[in-house]
C-alpha cells in the first residue's frame, strides 16, 4: 500500500503524480508484472520497478506522462552481454484533488473552508492579519491575499472564492485569479456589489473574457440566509462547475407519470 499512500500524499498536497505499473516482463529482468513507482515533479516517491536501472527509465517516461498531461504505454529494452531484457510499462498521471482556495476569514469564508473540506476537496484560508480558527483540515495561511496567489498561482482543478468583497486588496486579486487556470472565481457580496466590481476591472482594462468568468454573486439560488447556509449554496456551485452540471433539481414530476 506504500505506493498507493504515496501517490495520495501528494495529490492532497496538491501535486500531480504518475504511477508506473510493469505490465510485462522479457529476458532474466528483476522484476515482474504489477511492480508499481510512483513519481512526483520532484522525483520518485515511492516504490520499485525492481532495479536502478529500471527505476530510472520509469521515472523518466513518468516525466514523459508528465510533460504531455496524459498516459504512456512503452516497451523498453536493455540489451546485456548474454541476452535482451525488456520491460513493458503503463505510466498514468493522477492530477491533484480538487481545492477550493478561499481569501478572506469572514464568517462566510470560514463558512465556505468548512464545507468544502467535508466534501474531500483541500482548502486553504487565506486570512490578513493572523491566525483564525477554522475547521481541522483547513490550512490556514496569514497572508496578504494578492501576495500568496502571485506566488502560488491557482491551477485547473483549483477553485477561487474570494468572501470579503470590501477588502482593500480584492481588485488585485480578482485581476491574478481571472488571470489563472483557476475554473470558478466566485465573490460574495449581493447584486448590489458585483457591478462596482466589474466596473473597476473595466477601467484596469482586465480583458472582457476574464471578467465574463466571475461568478458574483455567487452560489446557487436556495433561499440563504446565514453563513452556514450561504456556504452550502456556494459549495454546491463549486461542485456543479467541476461536474459541468447547471445545478438546477433532480427531481422528477410524478403527477405527469401515471
Amino acid at each position: 500500500m506504500e505506493v498507493y499512500d504515496a501517490l495520495g500524499r501528494a495529490r492532497g498536497r496538491g501535486q500531480r503524480a504518475v504511477l508506473v505499473t510493469v505490465l510485462d516482463v522479457s529476458g532474466n529482468a528483476p522484476s515482474h508484472p504489477g511492480a508499481k513507482l510512483v513519481v512526483g515533479e520532484v522525483g520518485v516517491l515511492a516504490g520499485t520497478l525492481g532495479c536502478s536501472e529500471f527505476d530510472t527509465a520509469g521515472a523518466e517516461v513518468a516525466r514523459e506522462a508528465l510533460a504531455q498531461g496524459g498516459p504512456i504505454r512503452r516497451r523498453l529494452q536493455f540489451p546485456t552481454r548474454d541476452e535482451e531484457r525488456a520491460v513493458e510499462l503503463f505510466a498514468e498521471v493522477h492530477e491533484p484533488e480538487p481545492a477550493v482556495l478561499v481569501l478572506g476569514s469572514t464568517p462566510v469564508g470560514r463558512a465556505v473552508a468548512e464545507i468544502a473540506r467535508l466534501t474531500d476537496r483541500r482548502v486553504t484560508l487565506v486570512a490578513p492579519g493572523g491566525a483564525v480558527p477554522a475547521a481541522q483540515g483547513v490550512e490556514v495561511k496569514a497572508d496578504d491575499p494578492a501576495r500568496y496567489l502571485l506566488a502560488a498561482p491557482p491551477g485547473p482543478s483549483d477553485s477561487v472564492l474570494i468572501s470579503d468583497h470590501d477588502a482593500s486588496w480584492v481588485g488585485e486579486v480578482l485581476r491574478v485569479a481571472l488571470a489563472s487556470e483557476a475554473p470558478f472565481v466566485g465573490m460574495l457580496g449581493s447584486r448590489r456589489h458585483a457591478p462596482e466590481a466589474v466596473r473597476h476591472l473595466r477601467d484596469s482594462s482586465v480583458p472582457e473574457a476574464h471578467i465574463a468568468r466571475l461568478r458574483a454573486p455567487v452560489g446557487l439560488d436556495i433561499g440563504s440566509r446565514n453563513p452556514g447556509e450561504i456556504a452550502v449554496s456556494v459549495v454546491a456551485e463549486i461542485i456543479a462547475t467541476e461536474r459541468g452540471r447547471d445545478g438546477g433539481p433532480m427531481t422528477v414530476d410524478w403527477s405527469a407519470i401515471t
